[in-house]
């Protein structure tokens, strides 16, 4: 099985094809998000927070019957991704 690098800077999906990309304003695709994040150039859902996220990304993982220790440990690099780092950086002005 082959990792992909370049993950989603809003959820942590591996970005692995052009499709997976999501869009931007000018219809090109993101080089940061996801198409599930990420449409017309603004996040499919802006009100959502950092614990949001995280939350939903643990969800899923177990919904894919990931090992519950990858859970723990992946779920949590949620809070290291550029979309949240800007956030709080915003929150702090």
């Amino acid at each position: 099985m082959k990792i992909s690098k370049v993950v989603c800077q809003s959820c942590a999906v591996p970005i692995l094809r052009e499709y997976d990309k999501g869009i931007e304003n000018t219809g090109g695709y993101s080089e940061a998000y996801c198409r599930r994040c990420y449409q017309s150039g603004t996040f499919t859902d802006p009100e959502m927070t950092v614990d949001e996220m995280h939350h939903h990304v643990r969800v899923k993982m177990i919904e894919m019957k990931f090992p519950r220790f990858l859970v723990l440990l992946l779920a949590d690099k949620v809070y290291s991704l550029k979309r949240w780092k800007d956030a709080k950086i915003a929150t702090r002005n």
